[in-house]
């Protein structure tokens, strides 16, 4: 048996030694998502370190050559000028892709049969109702997907509803909890029954989250007809999306809800890994401005000026992400950016010109070990998700051999 085969069954033990001894049943736990989730968030602040998080931003094509790297963390350049407000979090890289280019979206995150997010999964995720939670917008049927595991692609889901209704409304995956939660009349009455069992087995600020959680849900039981009718309650039952009553449509605020119910997952204890996928490399995803050809023909058949009006537009997208995990309340305190590392990829350098070098990488936190505020960073994309892997704490594991396909780079890390 492997070293991480070794410490991820002890994690289970102690998880579910700990899940006993709080009298809560395994059939309340494959009910809900969100009593595991609470639960998970609590048995991670029992540990000697805060739960560590990670959500990836992938979006296709680079940015024009020249335009990205900002001069200074107070000077953004003209493709990085969205996230002048969150830039103190910030590490600005212009690195290479190796295996990157068309059709090789996938090399973003280090390529191979598992690339870094599922290998990340393997580990953080072993105690969480869900190992990753994958959302894409615009991706379609395509197989030019950015996760890959035993070298099968990692499909994420493409609709911010459905994607809201799987993880907030409905039982974590497995038979079992399908046969059980299917005997439930609705997903609230699942997360009802889940959230009252669990209340003689916290304490006291728990059970105060908890009666906020069951008195907004009671509140939504009386006003729905079937849970077509759903409407987000407070807290992580069923969380509020900032976004959801935001003005306009399209890309951005489909942008926007995935990066909603992807902060609310970590912050709810459903996953520690999380990734946001805009379109393949083909680019085919359209800018809702005056522009009525996709990115990939922006890119060849416009002016570059009309390319960055793009990229714009994608920094404000980015720095949307980071603002979110900002402000959002980490269950173990602070903020979820003192525990969560953002990174944003891409599988090119400048799709203008079809190079895999120097292409725009951010990794944005404020966890402890890293560096933030930095610009200039270079070397490959691969440097960096080693770097990542071992400011998440899993040194050994890399030492066991069970993260591979990374460089080393050190560059990022204090």
């Amino acid at each position: 048996m492997k070293i991480q085969d070794k410490s991820i069954n002890l994690r289970r033990r102690k998880f579910f030694d700990m899940v006993a001894k709080a009298g809560v049943s395994s059939a309340v736990l494959r009910s809900s998502g969100l009593a595991m989730g609470m639960l998970a968030n609590r048995f991670a602040s029992a540990q000697d370190a805060a739960n560590k998080r990670v959500l990836f931003l992938s979006f296709p094509g680079g940015a024009p050559a020249g335009t990205w790297m900002p001069s200074s963390i107070s000077n953004m350049n003209v493709s990085s000028t969205g996230y002048a407000s969150v830039a103190s979090y910030c590490n600005f890289y212009s690195v290479d892709v190796p295996g990157g280019g068309h059709g090789g979206t996938h090399a973003s995150l280090g390529g191979g049969s598992n690339t870094m997010d599922v290998q990340l999964a393997n580990v953080l995720g072993t105690s969480t109702p869900y190992s990753a939670i994958n959302l894409g917008v615009e991706v379609g049927t395509t197989n030019d997907l950015i996760g890959r595991r035993n070298g099968q692609v990692v499909r994420p889901e493409d609709s911010p509803q459905a994607a809201f209704t799987q993880y907030f409304s409905a039982p974590p995956p497995g038979g079992a909890a399908q046969v059980l939660y299917e005997k439930q009349k609705t997903a609230l009455d699942a997360n009802k029954n889940a959230l009252n069992a669990l209340k003689t087995a916290l304490g006291q600020e728990e059970r105060e989250r908890l009666d906020t959680h069951l008195a907004a849900i009671e509140r939504i039981d009386r006003r729905l007809e079937d849970a077509s009718q759903f409407v987000p309650a407070e807290g992580c039952a069923n969380p509020t999306l900032p976004s959801e009553n935001a003005a306009g449509e399209g890309i951005k605020k489909q942008l926007m809800l995935q990066t909603d119910i992807a902060v609310a997952a970590l912050r709810c204890g459903l996953t520690n890994v999380a990734t946001i996928q805009l379109d393949d490399s083909q680019c085919e995803w359209r800018y809702n401005g005056s522009f009525s050809e996709g990115h990939h023909q922006t890119q060849h058949g416009r002016s570059r000026n009309d390319v960055i009006e793009i990229m714009k537009f994608l920094s404000e997208a980015g720095a949307y992400v980071i603002k979110q995990l900002a402000d959002a309340p980490d269950p173990a305190g602070g903020k979820l950016i003192d525990s969560t590392v953002f990174m944003l990829v891409t599988e090119m350098g400048d799709g203008m010109s079809h190079v895999q070098s120097g292409a725009p990488y951010i990794l944005a936190t404020n966890m402890p070990g890293f560096k933030k505020g930095t610009v200039g960073g270079g070397g490959s994309n691969r440097g960096l998700l080693g770097d990542l892997a071992r400011g998440l704490g899993l040194s050994s594991t890399i030492a066991a051999g069970d993260i591979t396909n990374f460089d080393s780079d050190h560059s990022v890390l204090t």
